[in-house]
């Protein structure tokens, strides 16, 4: 059952994983211009990857100072993330009708019934 077990190994992969979601990403959104707005990526991206490596400290049994500092940046980039969102006047559609559910669609134009006569 060792092998169940987390090593910190893992957690580096993840967190390799991760960078490299940031550069494509970000690169993509170099690339075409579209995609999430960069700052906004970065502090989510940031608090998961803050958690990781807290997560990596503790299996690697390092100081609790390390995991503590991990933490409290996890926290502040969480803290960040939260407020680019809610400076943004996001709010939550969930349960509600949004405007595009309101809008019917257009009619297509009819053909003119076989046999009949169009005159211009």
């Amino acid at each position: 059952m060792s092998f169940l077990l987390i090593h910190a190994r893992f957690v580096d992969w993840i967190l390799v994983l991760v960078v490299l979601e940031a550069a494509g990403v970000l690169g993509l959104r170099m690339l075409t211009g579209r995609g999430p707005a960069p700052v906004s990526f970065l502090c989510t991206l940031l608090a998961g990857a803050f958690l990781l490596v807290a997560m990596r400290n503790a299996l690697a049994a390092a100081a609790p100072v390390a995991v503590g500092a991990s933490l409290a940046l996890a926290f502040a980039a969480h803290i960040a993330d939260i407020a680019l969102r809610w400076e943004k006047g996001a709010q939550s559609t969930i349960g509600k009708v949004t405007e595009s559910a309101h809008a019917r669609p257009k009619a297509a134009p009819s053909a003119p019934a076989r046999g009949s006569r169009v005159r211009a």
